[in-house]
């Protein structure tokens, strides 16, 4: 693909998440028109999956080209499904045979977090930026002199993943995800958890504190192995980054600034950058 794109060119970009697939269309450097979330079905069958994907492409009407944030395992460069739980229904499907449409890009959504809140949004003007999406799992992604540190599969480098790695005698996300915060209070989702916390419920507020105590300790330690510059806090329980508790000195802390769009951006950025980000 050329560098070289045609900047009125209208770009779809996609966030496949395993709750819903967000979407928005861009053009000319700007998000010009942001769509409706779709139920990506991500439990579901083979043809519910592709249903989703087919409702996303479908609502967006005519673009140009399509660009796509999503998480691993996938194959970045064929765009090839390889999760065996979340979307396990097409492991080893392709996202065109799903679709019906091909896409010019698709980078790891973590990756893609961090790269459009480096050209859009809280790491922008900095060298070293770390990126940490908190959700339903711990994401993490890192970029020194602008340049995405991806594996050989096109996710974030084997030193930048925080999910799996070692920590109080389990792994990172046996502590900070949204199971390990539902597995200590009762709650129908996180959402619940932070509003009892906010009203004032000591449980709810001491559950959130001990969240944050974990997240900073971990983040302390990527510090030091990865010299960022600003670490760039986003993902659906980032949102409530008031609750953790005081931000450690010296930890570099940055709320996102592009909310639940900064995989968009970054999908984009990718396009625009000729789909090298793998």
């Amino acid at each position: 693909m050329s560098n070289h794109q045609n900047n009125a060119e209208i770009v779809l970009a996609l966030d496949i998440g395993g709750t819903f697939i967000k979407s928005a269309l861009f053009r000319s450097g700007e998000l010009f028109h942001r769509l409706e979330p779709v139920p990506s079905r991500s439990e579901g069958n083979r043809e519910a999956i592709a249903a989703a994907f087919r409702q996303v492409i479908r609502q967006a009407g005519k673009f140009d080209h399509l660009a796509v944030a999503v998480p691993g395992p996938f194959d970045y460069e064929h765009g090839i499904f390889r999760m065996p739980h979340k979307f396990a229904a097409v492991n080893g499907r392709s996202f065109a045979e799903l679709s019906g449409r091909e896409a010019a890009c698709f980078l790891h959504d973590a990756n893609a977090f961090l790269l459009g809140e480096m050209t859009h949004g809280a790491a922008r003007g900095f060298s070293r930026c770390g990126g940490i999406t908190l959700g339903t799992g711990l994401g993490a992604a890192f970029a020194s002199a602008g340049e995405i540190r991806t594996g050989c599969d096109g996710s974030p480098a084997p030193e930048v993943k925080l999910w799996n790695r070692p920590f109080r005698g389990k792994i990172a996300e046996d502590f900070i995800s949204a199971r390990a915060l539902l597995a200590r209070f009762p709650a129908g989702n996180v959402r619940e958890i932070a509003e009892r916390a906010k009203a004032g419920d000591p449980a709810a507020k001491q559950l959130w504190l001990e969240y944050g105590a974990a997240l900073f300790e971990l983040l302390s330690q990527w510090q030091e192995q990865l010299s960022p510059e600003v670490i760039v806090i986003g993902g659906g329980i980032g949102r409530d980054l008031a609750l953790f508790g005081a931000l450690p000195a010296g930890l570099p802390l940055r709320k996102a600034e592009l909310g639940e769009d900064a995989a968009l951006y970054g999908a984009y950025e990718s396009f625009l950058k000729g789909g090298l980000l793998r």
